[in-house]
């Protein structure tokens, strides 16, 4: 036997029913997606939270790098960059110059070096307080230097000729030798008067310029200037030759003094 399940009658009980039922099934199912929804959405996001935290960076990601990182050191952070002025030496030079009143072979300070100063701006870099770096800056000289000048001899020191050799041992020569001898002037000294004496008048006593009137050994101008040592001086060698010895002392200071001038300028 079949049964064939008959539609509920509008407005019946069973109608009722079958109203309700339906009603309470949509609800579920509309409760149901929403807890649905929210579940795969809440899923979703702790996926997304919990693959971050607990995955981790891969190796050689930033948290990798940042391991690596050497700590930043104290010194690191004690550095300067100061700028200094410091006062510099600017040593001087020297020149030298020929100077023709010099005998060739002297050297004479003529005007003093002195160094100069200056300023100069470092930009220092300073590490722990100690310099470990500087570059030079502006440079203002405030002194400049003065050359120190040198004065170079170049004159040509004269050639004395050869003192001619004695061959006349004359009473004249010998006296003038002693009385040379008693002012200290022996050795070169002698042979300086020998020479000049021997030149100006060959050591005669009577000898006279005819172009001058210089007379006597010594030469002298007039020959009455050797009055001073003694009225007879005209004939006396040794008043002469007295007379001769002062003159060359108080002009020359020394026979070879002499000598060296009459070389020079042929008189003395």
């Amino acid at each position: 036997m079949s049964y064939r399940r008959r539609a509920a009658a509008p407005g019946g009980r069973r109608d009722h029913r079958e109203r309700a039922a339906t009603r309470t099934r949509t609800t579920r199912v509309f409760a149901g997606g929403i807890a649905l929804s929210a579940f795969a959405v809440g899923s979703f996001a702790s996926v997304g939270v919990n693959a971050f935290a607990q995955e981790g960076p891969a190796a050689g990601d930033s948290l990798a790098v940042a391991t690596e990182v050497e700590p930043v050191s104290a010194a690191a952070a004690d550095i300067q960059v100061v700028t200094r002025t410091e006062e510099e030496t600017i040593e001087h030079s020297s020149v030298e110059q020929d100077d023709a009143s010099e005998l060739e072979g002297t050297k004479k300070v003529v005007t003093e070096g002195e160094d100069g100063t200056a300023l100069v701006s470092y930009t220092v870099t300073l590490q722990d307080g100690e310099e470990v770096d500087r570059e030079g800056g502006i440079r203002v000289v405030v002194d400049e230097p003065v050359d120190e000048v040198i004065a170079v001899g170049t004159k040509k020191e004269p050639v004395l000729p050869a003192i001619p050799a004695t061959t006349n041992a004359g009473a004249n020569r010998a006296l003038g030798r002693e009385l040379a001898a008693q002012r200290g002037w022996t050795g070169e000294q002698w042979e300086c008067l020998n020479a000049l004496f021997t030149k100006e008048s060959n050591w005669r006593h009577n000898a006279q310029n005819p172009s001058s009137g210089a007379y006597g050994i010594p030469q002298s101008l007039p020959g009455s200037k050797m009055a001073s040592v003694a009225s007879d001086w005209r004939t006396n060698p040794a008043t002469q030759i007295t007379w001769g010895l002062n003159y060359i002392k108080s002009r020359y200071g020394t026979p070879c003094g002499a000598w060296s001038h009459s070389v020079a300028r042929g008189w003395y």
